[in-house]
């Protein structure tokens, strides 16, 4: 079975779902609309789901081919754009943009597939369609150009959004708005990252607004945008097929996510430049969904182009994903991935090091408390010969009093930050280098200056396994902690992956934090490994764990 059949059953029960959350007592001002699990009606879904019931409603394949059902959900939902449209042309994000251009030109693109599928269905069962989807999106147009943005990636939902509106009204004032922010040049660097740095989310959505672009201009810097930052992306995938998001600027940092959303990108631009290994990692990533019981959305681009479906797919194809030590410097971080095991470096970061091992993974961090400097942060992030290196000075600071009396008593009305002058004190340098060996790296930590500062080493696994030594063995619950003072630590994940590190070091019990510094995980299990600076230790961090105990 092709994928956009198995893709379109899905799509055909997803919607099935939708439908029984629309509201249609017609006595209600949010008839049409449809509700959300906060029990609350989205104007700008609205229009996500229009796209979505027309692609189906005017495709033979699916359930909801001129559906009685689907078409009187189709009218009810263009009752309700028609009626929480505002006076502009805009439509809300309620929870916090109202009459928002960026958001109605995201709302508008992901009509678009509908509306071309309907522009190729001369049916006349859909010309109930046909008039109010038009209108709707050409008021959306004067709203939409009219208005600004918040955010880069806003940019390129609002020119791609006006180039294809334009391309069905014919009203050139649109294209030549979307030309003046197309002037200001595409956000995206020579290692292939735009500038919101968000693998989990902002990546695939400029990616899918660069195809876009391409489709209403014709020129393919867009595609060839697209295929940089999606090529990029291979240094970002983990080892149980997520992706790494410990980094990014946006709301998606720290979660958890799959590469779902990316197939219909690689396949689209792989298609589109003729670039078999993009649609072979597209193949690569609809399989891994399958693994997960889950299917990719985008069913809606395989309808538009059937053509493309398998594009590129090989059997036993092997991703580049697997293998990979880089350093991103605008980016402030190095991925180093070897098969089963990857490690993440950030820079000026509490948290600087991420060590994954399959789907089970740790962090650490570590706290060496200096006046304001309450954790390492490292200033530089550089590559070595065999592996990185990350340094970081701190020094304490103290006050002095004014040369000149201040014309205030009152502390609060003084300028302290920038007038009164400051002497440095004690300084802690720090070194952490990052050595590459066969299963996992060597991490040589020393620090020079200050001396009896109380330092800690942090370490935060994933709960729901267990954490032993040669002296103990403790389920790896969320939120507790140990300080373990010697020998080799085996942490197991719920899935039976091990991370081994050591040799601990323990020579205090300082686990206060002060204000500021990085928070003890209520999400983690934590280690302490303790020590009095200064101090020179190289800790062993593997993927694997130790022989079992006779």
């Amino acid at each position: 079975m092709a994928h956009w059949q198995e893709m379109l059953k899905m799509e055909d029960i997803r919607l099935e779902g939708l439908l029984s959350r629309q509201i249609l007592d017609e006595t209600d001002f949010r008839y049409g609309g449809f509700w959300t699990d906060e029990f609350h009606v989205e104007p700008r879904h609205s229009g996500f789901n229009l796209g979505a019931m027309t692609a189906a409603f005017v495709t033979k394949e699916s359930k909801w081919y001129f559906h009685p059902r689907m078409e009187k959900g189709i009218r009810a939902v263009l009752c309700y754009m028609q009626r929480h449209q505002r006076p502009d042309g805009c439509f809300d994000l309620s929870p916090c943009n109202f009459a928002s251009p960026p958001d109605t030109a995201f709302m508008v693109n992901a009509m678009l597939n509908g509306w071309w599928l309907l522009e190729k269905c001369d049916d006349p069962r859909a010309d109930f369609i046909r008039r109010p989807m038009y209108d709707l999106i050409d008021r959306c147009g004067s709203g939409i150009a009219a208005g600004g943005f918040h955010t880069p990636n806003h940019r390129w939902a609002i020119a791609s959004c006006l180039l294809s509106i334009e391309k069905i009204t014919g009203r050139k004032e649109l294209g030549d708005r979307a030309r003046v922010y197309l002037a200001e040049g595409l956000d995206i660097n020579e290692d292939g990252e735009f500038a919101e740095r968000s693998a989990g989310n902002y990546n695939q959505v400029n990616d899918d607004q660069m195809i876009r672009l391409f489709l209403a201009t014709g020129e393919e810097r867009f595609l060839e945008a697209a295929r940089q930052n999606l090529q990029m992306m291979y240094c970002y995938f983990d080892p149980d097929g997520s992706v790494f998001t410990n980094n990014s600027t946006r709301q998606d940092l720290g979660k958890k996510v799959y590469a779902d959303t990316y197939y219909i990108l690689y396949l689209l631009v792989g298609w589109l430049l003729s670039d078999e290994s993009l649609g072979a990692m597209a193949e690569w990533i609809y399989q891994d969904c399958r693994k997960r019981g889950t299917y990719p959305p985008g069913v809606e681009w395989l309808l538009l182009y059937p053509e493309m479906d398998g594009y590129g797919a090989k059997d036993n194809f092997d991703p580049p994903i697997a293998d990979c030590s880089r350093l991103f410097p605008d980016s402030c971080i190095a991925r180093l991935r070897r098969g089963k095991w990857s490690v993440s470096l950030l820079k000026g970061k509490p948290n600087f090091l991420y060590f994954q091992h399959g789907s089970f993974s740790m962090y650490m961090n570590i706290y060496s408390n200096l006046c304001d400097r309450r954790n390492f942060l490292s200033d530089t992030l550089e590559k070595t010969e065999t592996g990185y290196k990350m340094q970081s000075h701190a020094a304490g600071w103290y006050y002095l009093p004014f040369d000149t009396p201040p014309a205030t008593s009152d502390w609060w009305q003084m300028d302290n930050p920038n007038k009164r002058q400051k002497i440095e004190g004690l300084p802690l340098d720090t070194t952490v280098e990052i050595v590459e060996r066969e299963d996992g790296i060597d991490l040589h930590l020393k620090t020079e200056g200050i001396d009896q500062l109380p330092l800690r080493l942090e370490c935060a696994f994933l709960p729901g396994g267990y954490v032993r030594t040669k002296h103990f063995i403790q389920h790896a619950r969320a939120g507790e902690s140990i300080n373990i003072l010697d020998g080799e630590v085996e942490a197991a994940g719920p899935n039976g992956e091990k991370i081994l590190i050591g040799p601990a070091f323990g020579a205090h019990d300082v686990t206060a934090r002060m204000g500021g510094a990085y928070p003890l995980s209520q999400s983690h299990y934590t280690c302490y490994f303790t020590a009095y600076t200064p101090v020179e230790q190289v800790i062993h961090i593997r993927a694997g764990g130790m022989n079992p105990h006779p």
